[in-house]
């Protein structure tokens, strides 16, 4: 009873994704804040491990996640890398995304729940194969596949935006020692045999385990305007100096020859353009709101 008690004092945060590699991390660092945490789930509701059921096919959501619940993070999707993009996958990429978004968002507004501040995640490519043309969040987007996504995923969450404080957060490349690019990479870059695909000399840039779960306590507590932002560093990079600057990182250097695009795009086929896409997304609302960012990878990479 004590500890139901405490629970209710503190703000619950109710993450959809929430078991995925962002997920956990942000919920880990919240909890630290003083949040009390909830985990959609595709299993059974076990409400002692503050898990609870939803069925994105059938439109459900356990109603005891809602309960006392301040604010909704929605990181849920498929993962964009895991093989050829066949319309099934594409489906599914779909699916995952915009689907479960409006299944939050109908709930919501369905059942009139009071909900704070509703965190929406998305990507940076939302703005499609960019070359050197460097991009901020009123960046037009782009027209690709991926581009479509991201724009259809933020419209799901759009109509939220009368009753709530809604943000959406345009992810970039994640690092963590957890899991994502920088574990497979700095693997490998420690037996001498990272290299960078095609040309190397498209962009793109980081989004910190640090800095994503710092921007969503602030924009809990206030300390930040809701809206869209970049959650990238100051800097994009070229990838060939990506995975230089891992390389080193681990002690070691990059040597062998790029991976050609050509050998990428018949084993991969489309799936292929989120290796070899040209983003070059920079962050300057949150730089002009005093935000942390760091200002060059190898930081990045030395604070993990």
């Amino acid at each position: 009873m004590l500890s139901q008690y405490v629970c209710s004092l503190m703000p619950n945060v109710l993450i959809s994704g929430g078991t995925g590699l962002i997920g956990s991390e942000v919920a880990a660092h919240l909890r630290e804040s003083g949040y009390s945490i909830k985990i959609l789930t595709r299993k059974p509701t076990n409400p002692s491990n503050n898990l609870y059921h939803w069925d994105i096919k059938k439109g459900e959501i356990d109603p005891k996640a809602w309960e006392d619940t301040d604010y909704v993070i929605n990181l849920a999707g498929s993962s964009i890398i895991g093989g050829r993009w066949t319309d099934s996958r594409k489906k599914e990429l779909i699916s995952s995304r915009v689907d479960s978004t409006a299944l939050l968002v109908n709930t919501i507004q369905k059942n009139n729940i009071n909900i704070k501040h509703f965190i929406q995640a998305s990507a940076m490519g939302y703005y499609g194969d960019s070359g050197d043309t460097v991009l901020t969040e009123d960046s037009p987007a782009g027209d690709d596949f991926m581009a479509k996504l991201c724009v259809d995923w933020e419209n799901a969450a759009s109509p939220l935006a009368s009753t709530t404080k809604l943000s959406t957060l345009r992810i970039g490349l994640y690092l963590s020692k957890n899991g994502g690019v920088y574990p497979i990479l700095g693997k490998v870059a420690k037996f001498y045999v990272a290299s960078a695909f095609g040309d190397g000399k498209m962009y793109a840039n980081y989004t910190h385990k640090n800095e994503f779960a710092k921007l969503v306590e602030l924009l809990f507590n206030d300390k930040l305007d809701h809206g869209t932002y970049n959650i990238v560093g100051k800097n994009a990079f070229q990838m060939n100096d990506f995975i230089n600057d891992i390389a080193e990182n681990v002690g070691t250097k990059a040597w062998l020859p790029n991976i050609p695009s050509f050998l990428l795009k018949l084993a991969l086929g489309e799936m292929s353009a989120t290796l070899l896409n040209s983003y070059r997304v920079t962050s300057p609302k949150l730089e002009e709101a005093g935000f942390h960012i760091y200002d060059a990878t190898p930081d990045a990479l030395k604070a993990l």
